[in-house]
């Protein structure tokens, strides 16, 4: 059988760097909010972590407990359908679309993987609109490491 393709349609650290809004303490329970005001937090370019975490590449330093981050990007014209989101994470992780959770996993990873994104993210977004990627990542022990990106998976 045939593998699906992947187009990368938000590139991950790996390509290219994407400046994110951050901030290393606890933020107000509605931080994943699209009108949720970040206008005091942090800016830094992707990824965050610590060097020698195995496969992450490191622009922002991030060496604490905990990472908020958000970020404002315009999907191109696709079937939302066939999007997936592109993460490496070191360590547990959460993501929601346009304030919906799109997705969650613990442990980590030492390269990018694919996580499916709900139907309830799914139906908060479209293409060719703003939609607001909101992050928190845990660390507990070892390296770590935050960075995503999105992707288009197709048959071929």
């Amino acid at each position: 059988p045939m593998t699906p393709m992947r187009k990368a349609i938000v590139p991950t650290a790996q390509r290219q760097a994407a400046t994110w809004r951050y901030r290393l303490e606890k933020p107000a329970d509605d931080w994943f909010r699209p009108d949720f005001d970040d206008s005091g937090w942090q800016q830094g370019p992707s990824g965050f972590g610590t060097e020698g975490t195995p496969g992450a590449t490191v622009r922002t330093k991030w060496d604490s407990g905990d990472i908020w981050l958000r970020r404002s990007i315009t999907l191109p014209d696709c079937k939302k359908e066939q999007l997936v989101l592109l993460v490496h994470h070191d360590e547990d992780v959460e993501v929601y679309l346009n304030g919906a959770l799109a997705a969650k996993a613990e442990g980590f990873t030492t390269d990018y993987e694919e996580l499916g994104i709900s139907a309830d993210a799914l139906k908060a977004i479209e293409p060719g609109k703003p939609v607001l990627v909101a992050v928190h990542c845990k660390q507990t022990r070892g390296g770590q490491y935050i960075d995503l990106g999105l992707a288009v998976v197709a048959e071929p």
